[in-house]
């Protein structure tokens, strides 16, 4: 009888640990983050595709779902939540930026500036960005509030006049 109950014992502590395993190779285990390939070049792409990939987005289009952004409600919660990664001035090095990888966006770079537009900007705050550490705040704001992120983002860096160095050096010291 006793080996009987230690086989059993020695099966289900054989079982757990087999559970452990499987839960943490597929469930706990982080994802690992895949770099992007570099881009293969113009003549191998083609033309048409080329340009689209550096086209300009239409700066004139509106929030999504007819909303208006506050971009003053948008600051509140940038400055509580968004700028520890993207910076205070939007260039993407914020206290956490060091740790993070790939690095948040910088919101200044011409790349950014020709693409990030309202409908983009919301989507990217709404549902995060894949292979980031972009959450999605979709879950957490409502929509009303992730356009007031986006149109203070739009306004303050997106659409903004480029700022000259010793503006950002002064915003860096506020």
């Amino acid at each position: 009888m006793k080996k009987i109950v230690m086989a059993i014992l020695l099966a289900a502590f054989i079982a757990a640990f087999i559970a452990a395993i499987l839960l943490f190779v597929f469930v706990v285990r982080p994802a690992k983050i895949v770099e992007k390939p570099p881009a293969p070049p113009v003549a191998v792409i083609g033309k048409a595709h080329a340009q689209s990939a550096t086209a300009i987005a239409d700066m004139s289009l509106p929030m999504p779902l007819g909303l208006k952004g506050d971009p003053d409600k948008g600051r509140v919660f940038f400055m509580g939540n968004c700028f520890t990664c993207h910076g205070v001035l939007g260039d993407g090095n914020g206290p956490r930026a060091y740790f993070i990888t790939p690095p948040p966006r910088d919101f200044l770079l011409e790349t950014s500036q020709q693409r990030l537009n309202r409908p983009v900007l919301f989507e990217a705050i709404t549902n995060g960005r894949l292979g980031t550490n972009m959450p999605a705040w979709g879950k957490v704001l409502s929509s009303q509030e992730i356009a007031n992120v986006a149109e203070f983002v739009f306004q303050n860096f997106i659409s903004a006049p480029p700022k000259t160095e010793d503006q950002r050096n002064k915003g860096k010291q506020e």
